[in-house]
């Protein structure tokens, strides 16, 4: 009898425990996770009640109630995101993340939903650039392994200046106001919300690097979420929800007749 017991219970207790996976699977189904860098103003960043806010943060809210979804944000360090992508502690990226040819080699990304492209930011008052070439003899700030990175690097090639590099973008603009940089290379949304933020301290120049429209990155083995999400973001844009977040959150509509041909950016 108590043999029969025993095995009655393991049996109860394994099928409870399938039964528990089940359930946790249908949850995990469910949510949509999703990286992000939280220092990023105004895509995404924290505000004075320490909540994640942003155009991304809104625009993943929005693709979840598209999808039928609870969204989940899971701040994560630039220099990390991608690892954190392939080790699946989340299922997307939603972090400013431009399309570049080496990132299209390891993962695939949904339609573009923003316009962008690497620009170059000085102090107010200062003669601006006209080209590239005019950062010869400067002390360029960047933000760490990120398309600003990889375009000011490309362009020591054929111009000498010092590159300096930053874990936060914000943190290139701090040391360009205290004189540690002359210049910030920055992606265009986040360069003209510092300017219109501080007009007094940056103005934005005419110089642009390349152009490198901004996606929803996915590992490659899920093209069913991507047709899934490429569907939500059709019909943000089709209901004006993305102009109308673009405007809210950046100041104009960067989310309409997107150049989606890539250069200046090699990786």
């Amino acid at each position: 009898m108590k043999k029969t017991l025993t095995i009655l219970t393991a049996a109860l207790v394994a099928g409870m425990t399938f039964l528990a996976g089940c359930a946790q699977k249908e949850t995990d189904d469910n949510i949509l996770k999703i990286g992000t860098d939280d220092t990023y103003p105004p895509f995404q960043f924290r505000n004075d009640s320490n909540e994640m806010v942003g155009f991304e943060v809104d625009l993943g809210k929005a693709l979840g109630e598209k999808l039928g979804m609870e969204v989940e944000f899971i701040s994560t360090a630039w220099s990390g995101i991608f690892n954190g992508l392939n080790a699946k502690n989340y299922d997307v990226i939603m972090s400013a993340t431009s399309i570049t040819p080496k990132r299209l080699e390891t993962y695939i990304f949904t339609k573009p939903h923003m316009t962008n492209g690497q620009v170059i930011v000085t102090r107010a008052g200062e003669t601006p650039l006209a080209k590239p070439e005019d950062l010869k003899g400067m002390k360029v700030g960047v933000q760490l392994e990120t398309t600003a990175d990889i375009a000011a690097t490309k362009y020591l090639e054929t111009v000498e200046f010092e590159i300096a590099r930053y874990d936060e973008v914000i943190q290139t603009f701090t040391a360009m106001k205290a004189g540690y940089v002359d210049v910030i290379v920055a992606d265009y949304a986040v360069a003209i919300d510092y300017v219109n933020k501080d007009p007094q301290s940056f103005q934005l120049t005419d110089v642009m690097l390349t152009n490198e429209p901004i996606a929803i990155t996915i590992r490659k083995d899920e093209a069913d979420l991507r047709d899934k999400l490429n569907t939500a973001l059709d019909e943000l844009r089709a209901d004006g929800t993305l102009k109308a977040l673009s405007i809210q959150w950046l100041g104009a509509d960067y989310t309409s007749n997107i150049n989606e041909e890539l250069f200046g950016v090699d990786e």
